[in-house]
């Protein structure tokens, strides 16, 4: 091996590495990609969701001053002409107006039985959302109606809002 009387001349340039790309991100990125973007679906979903239920906790924080004034006066009158306007408006606010707004009467207490799926409104104590809102004394207790219609408000299955006013 020959020794050369200039040693640094054979050594080489420092090598840069070549600069950092920003394509493709670090895992730390993706991650924070796809947290932002799970984040802004379930933003989305916990919208339409609260919109859509609007009318549901409305009408059952009625519901629930109306068990309070009960509970504290015992008006049935009262209570009964209530509950005929709070189902009459959460049915206004859930299903298409023209399937709803024309009803009275035993077409009325029909239609929400097929809603809540049960026969108490034409066959049980729901008959007095019928009649009873119009008389001048409370043909039975409201203590009874109270927990139908907490029920049906609960559990009426609604069909796809359409635009129909």
């Amino acid at each position: 091996m020959p020794a050369s009387s200039r040693p640094l001349q054979e050594l080489r340039d420092v090598h840069l590495p070549d600069p950092i790309s920003l394509w493709p991100p670090a895992l730390g990125w993706w991650i924070v990609f796809g947290l932002m973007v799970t984040g802004v679906i379930a933003f989305m979903w916990m919208r339409a969701y609260r919109r859509r239920t609007k009318a549901r906790r409305l009408a059952m924080a009625e519901l629930g001053a109306v068990k309070q004034h009960y509970n504290t006066h015992q008006d049935d009158q009262w209570v009964v002409r209530r509950l005929s306007e709070i189902v009459r408006r959460y049915a206004m606010a859930t299903f298409p107006r023209t399937e709803v707004a024309g009803l009275v009467g035993s077409s009325w207490l029909q239609f929400l039985d097929r809603a809540g799926r049960t026969n108490q409104f034409t066959e049980g104590v729901g008959h007095l959302l019928s009649s009873g809102p119009y008389r001048p004394y409370a043909a039975a207790s409201a203590a009874e109606l109270v927990p139908l219609v907490e029920h049906w408000i609960q559990h009426v299955s609604s069909p796809a809002r359409r635009n129909t006013a």
